[in-house]
């Protein structure tokens, strides 16, 4: 019964921070300071976060399900990159729009897809020195890799060793947990998973295998 409740309570107050951060949106298309900017930034990373813990949750109680359905990858890419919002001025975002021509479509849960996704390009923002690569290819072993680089300083070593935390800003680790999670909740019918890669190159790779 608690468990049923703080799960309630989360989905209430993500709904909740989703209706002011379009409430925010809309204020945003009139002269707006860089406080409001970074406030509305605030309100859609908690949404975020209540987002992935309460599929966390879910998860754990045995009740995840995901919705899978075939999406144009070119069309998914681009949709995610314009829930990011506007890009700050010394960065640019390279987004491999071809390579996902290429590949065409794939059978995958968009919205949790999108969310993990998400958060490794804000871990870009956060980290890159100018530049950000965005991009979806086919392996030749089967599956498609959705990519996120950047050209700072890399994943610290604990993190490539397997620790929890991704962002390197001191959080809890949710990101990461999150994005094994749906990662790994991608199955074919012959048992194959998805998994979550992390590599500097030398900046840091960022890498979900779907099968």
């Amino acid at each position: 019964m608690i468990d049923d409740l703080v799960a309630a309570a989360i989905h209430d107050a993500k709904n909740a921070l989703l209706a002011l951060d379009v409430q925010l949106a809309a204020a945003e298309c009139r002269p707006a300071s860089a406080d409001f900017r970074g406030a509305r930034g605030q309100v859609s990373r908690i949404a975020t976060d209540l987002a992935r813990l309460l599929t966390l949750y879910r998860a754990q109680q045995g009740r995840l399900h995901l919705h899978i359905d075939d999406r144009d990858l070119s069309d998914f890419l681009d949709d995610t990159v314009a829930e990011l919002g506007p890009l700050p001025a010394q960065l640019t975002l390279q987004v491999d729009r071809d390579s996902a021509a290429h590949t065409g479509a794939w059978a995958f849960d968009a919205y949790l897809l999108r969310l993990v996704l998400l958060d490794a390009l804000r871990n870009a923002l956060r980290h890159a020195a100018a530049r950000i690569t965005f991009a979806v290819e086919r392996l030749d072993g089967g599956g498609i890799a959705f990519a996120v680089s950047d050209d700072g300083p890399g994943f610290p070593t604990e993190i490539l060793r397997g620790a929890a935390d991704t962002s390197g800003d001191g959080s809890t680790g949710l990101g990461l947990s999150f994005a094994q999670l749906i990662a790994t909740s991608h199955v074919t019918p012959d048992g194959r998973r998805g998994r979550v890669e992390l590599a500097n190159t030398p900046g840091a790779c960022f890498r979900l295998v779907l099968p």
